[in-house]
């Protein structure tokens, strides 16, 4: 059984509420198939979120980005289509790009030096938490402008990019 709900009150209040939740132990049966009884225990109550976030990188790493999280592409459970299509109509985003199995992430090759050798490769690792599902819901593409910039020694600079 599945209750969805949301929560308002003084944070200290609903953390507590979170813990009570995730202490609450339930119990269940289950009949085991390969001996035709019934088996009872006792399983925790999980308490899991449904959170939206923003996630701001480089549009040039954006199929690195979709493979480090797991994922293939646009939304696959179809239970979940509906809902990704309308945020995205509300949130004026584009689909994710199909990008594929087996994509292999590239990574960020810097230019440059540090102390004379080469800056080291900063490959995108694997994103992926244990226990955490990732809906990709859609994409928004930042033109690129002119952005004006004081440096860390007080020099005033100006660059074209993404405004991140």
């Amino acid at each position: 059984m599945h209750l969805v709900l949301m929560t308002r009150g003084i944070l200290r209040q609903v953390e507590e509420l979170k813990s009570l939740l995730q202490a609450q132990r339930f119990p269940f049966s289950q009949k085991n198939l390969t001996t035709g009884q019934w088996e009872h225990k006792a399983v925790q109550g999980a308490l899991r979120p449904i959170q939206f976030w923003e996630y701001v990188f480089p549009e040039e790493s954006l199929n690195d980005v979709i493979a480090g999280l797991g994922c293939e592409g646009p939304i696959k459970r179809k239970e979940l289509l509906p809902l990704a299509w309308a945020i995205r109509k509300m949130m004026k985003l584009e689909q994710v790009p199909e990008i594929g199995k087996g994509y292999q992430v590239t990574g960020y090759v810097p230019q440059g030096l540090i102390d004379g050798k080469p800056i080291p490769a900063q490959a995108v690792h694997n994103l992926m938490a244990e226990g955490v599902a990732v809906y990709p819901v859609g994409i928004k593409r930042e033109p690129k402008i002119e952005m004006d910039f004081v440096l860390g020694d007080g020099t005033k600079a100006r660059y074209y990019q993404e405004p991140l």
